[in-house]
């Protein structure tokens, strides 16, 4: 009841143009989860991109999955792309990764080098550059059978995780053998494994505190405005609404664009491994609402950029209201204060419930509407 009544207080009203301009075009919507509790039990999500990769590796739709994967490289927690083959590759790979990437670098040549259709899950702006490659390039073009994105609002560098597990190494009192980001119901959990066996579980927010204030956000991210992934043939996302909070499994919100994406998704859905019920497309953006338009006001960001020392082009020219004004200072002074090697210290030694009172007036501000 409470749950309930805390999405009515928070929902917002959404327009025609808002719909258009934050989701873009799609055919169905759908809140979804894999039946499967094998399938569940590593995932951040309810399992739902690794059951549908699942399914058309095992249709013969696609011959390889295109997926990320965290690896111990020097003690360091990095995340890598590779080309999944088999059931257990794709599910040794779950989990949301917060972490940059590099998939122009990786990925394509990956793709390009397999022998076999592949289906391509990425970022936003994975996909997009996916897209615009195979548009140039005829061979790419007829190797990717899907493309599946995963709703981002920003990405961290590899200095943010970098401090959590230093942290997590001092409690642990060892070295760093194995993490993962998030699992488990709603929020979840992370895990960390150490080599002189001890294992550490954190609440999320042990790293999502200083991801969601935008510390150590990756610079490509201040110019994007593609929440959902406008060029992905099936987007999936969290939907944060607090009425499916006590749902005893985690579901993905997915949105099914193209007609590609809608012969794959009834393809992967027509027996029961992907238990999937409709959805409004304001139980998409009510489970994004605050996230999804900070994400695509560009234009608050680039009003603000020369208040501490960026540069953002505007490529959106939305309105701007002084609390997105307001947030969008607050994320790029953070960003900043975690570049400066003099000051950037301080952050991992202010108390966290400072940082979480910081975090809800943002929060708060992002919720006016």
């Amino acid at each position: 009841m409470l749950n309930q009544l805390t999405d009515r207080l928070l929902q917002k009203k959404w327009s025609d143009k808002q719909i258009s301009t934050l989701v873009g075009t799609y055919s169905a919507l759908y809140h979804a989860y894999a039946s499967d509790p094998d399938v569940r039990i590593n995932a951040a999500s309810g399992g739902i991109g690794s059951a549908l990769l699942i399914r058309l590796l095992e249709r013969g739709d696609i011959e390889g999955a295109l997926i990320c994967k965290t690896d111990i490289e020097a003690g360091k927690v990095r995340a890598h792309f590779a080309i999944a083959t088999t059931t257990a590759e794709i599910l040794a790979a779950q989990g949301s990764k917060y972490v940059e990437t590099a998939f122009m670098k990786e990925a394509l040549p990956l793709i390009r080098d397999f022998e076999g259709h592949v289906a391509v899950v990425g970022l936003p702006c994975d996909i997009s550059n996916l897209t615009r490659w195979m548009d140039k390039d005829p061979r790419l073009e007829g190797k990717v059978r899907l493309k599946i994105a995963l709703v981002c609002g920003h990405n961290s560098r590899t200095a943010l995780i970098d401090a959590i597990t230093d942290k997590l190494e001092k409690e642990a009192d060892s070295s760093i053998q194995s993490y993962c980001f998030r699992r488990g119901h709603w929020r979840g959990q992370l895990e960390a494994e150490f080599k002189n066996g001890t294992t550490v579980n954190k609440p999320f927010s042990y790293f999502s505190l200083y991801q969601n204030l935008f510390f150590y956000s990756e610079k490509k991210c201040l110019v994007c405005h593609d929440h959902f992934c406008y060029d992905a043939d099936i987007s999936l996302g969290d939907v944060w609404a607090y009425r499916f909070k006590q749902d005893p499994v985690k579901k993905s919100g997915v949105i099914v664009r193209t007609e590609i994406g809608s012969h794959y998704w009834e393809r992967a859905t027509d027996d029961d491994g992907i238990i999937a019920s409709p959805l409004e497309v304001s139980d998409i953006l009510d489970g994004q609402a605050r996230a999804a338009p900070y994400h695509y006001n560009v234009s608050a960001r680039s009003r603000v950029a020369p208040l501490v020392g960026y540069k953002i082009p505007d490529n959106v020219n939305a309105p701007v209201s002084w609390h997105e004004w307001s947030t969008a200072l607050m994320a790029l002074f953070n960003m900043r204060w975690s570049e400066s090697s003099r000051w950037n210290g301080l952050i991992f030694k202010l108390p966290r419930p400072l940082l979480k009172t910081y975090l809800y007036l943002r929060k708060g501000l992002e919720s006016l509407k």
